[in-house]
């Protein structure tokens, strides 16, 4: 690989547009991982389809030596304009299935959308998008030019920051569907849906989504350990402590409690009694869900809820009005 400074001032359109490419990229992967940023995620998709708009027709000008490349044919009476970001990619990246293509398509189609909606946050599947982009840009900026960011983009600035807390990227969540709006919401899932099916019909190549997961499991065989324990004579022994957790607080409501949250969560759309959740907890199996449900070992005790699932109840209702008539129906069957 060849590796060159991206320096300022590089003579001609193709310099000036590589360099404003280069700009854009930077300002986007800034942008990107700026957590305060409140319209990051809007932003990130502008100027990451911007940087590559300018770093195809760069590319269209070094194949072909004219400017004309870069341009529809003039129309009489209207002024010139150059191709936009979809058609610079057909000329380049001709093959429809480019995994590299259809990643920033996708991106292309999301900053589109965006003009629209108010998309704060995205679900991990989204972010795993971007970081493909985010390393293809680099990628085709070395292939095609020789020139390597490495000496003004740290590598650890290339790795997206957002997996802080996976609950908070789940489309499933209350709390993000509320901060996002049932619009926003409806056009996220359906594009997860199709973005997953894609990556899968494609052979899940990193082009085109590079998700990061997280396991932990215990295994005798080092080379397929992330993080290696060792034994030993030496050292100090450790062992396992569990903190507890006080189940006033994650579980603060009793079911005539609950049944009073969720009512006025509803706002009057419904109106549930405690029966409804005494048939939503059969049939939904919810005494096996920590998160939701808590109840002490001592005789005579009350059974508690969590504020999360409250969020839950008002959500799923949300996505299905007929939530609480089905658990009734379906509490009663054997």
């Amino acid at each position: 690989m060849v590796r060159s400074k991206a320096k300022r001032g590089r003579p001609g359109l193709k310099g000036r547009l590589l360099e404003k490419s280069i700009e854009a990229y930077i300002l986007a992967l800034e942008t990107i991982n700026r957590l305060s940023a409140k319209y990051r995620v809007e932003t990130f998709a502008y100027l990451i389809c911007n940087a590559w708009e300018l770093l195809l027709k760069a590319k269209l000008l070094s194949d072909t030596g004219t400017k004309k490349s870069i341009y529809y044919k003039k129309q009489r009476g209207s002024p010139r304009r150059s191709l936009s970001l979809r058609d610079c990619l057909k000329r380049i990246l001709p093959n429809e299935n480019d995994s590299t293509r259809r990643n920033l398509e996708y991106v292309a189609d999301l900053r589109d959308e965006s003009v629209h909606l108010v998309i704060s946050q995205v679900p991990r599947d989204v972010m795993a998008l971007f970081l493909a982009c985010v390393l293809n840009y680099h990628k085709r900026l070395v292939e095609w030019f020789g020139i390597s960011l490495s000496d003004r983009v740290p590598v650890g600035m290339m790795t997206l920051v957002y997996d802080l807390s996976p609950e908070q990227f789940d489309l499933e969540d209350p709390v993000l569907r509320r901060s996002l709006g049932r619009d926003a919401v409806n056009y996220l899932s359906k594009f997860q849906a199709e973005l997953n099916e894609e990556f899968a019909q494609l052979g899940k190549p990193s082009e085109f989504s590079i998700p990061v997961d997280y396991g932990l499991v215990l295994d005798k065989k080092v080379g397929k350990a992330d993080i290696v324990l060792t034994a030993g004579t030496t050292g100090t022994m450790t062992r396992v402590v569990e903190v507890p957790k006080d189940p006033g607080k994650t579980h603060p409501f009793r079911q005539t409690e609950l049944v009073d949250a969720v009512n006025a969560a509803l706002g009057g759309a419904a109106v549930i009694n405690r029966y409804d959740i005494q048939c939503i907890v059969k049939a939904f199996d919810v005494k096996k869900r920590s998160t939701f449900f808590h109840k002490t070992s001592v005789k005579g005790s009350p059974s508690q809820y969590s504020q999360e699932f409250a969020d839950w109840l008002v959500a799923e209702y949300e996505k299905d009005n007929q939530l609480f008539a089905k658990a009734r129906v379906k509490a009663k069957k054997p």
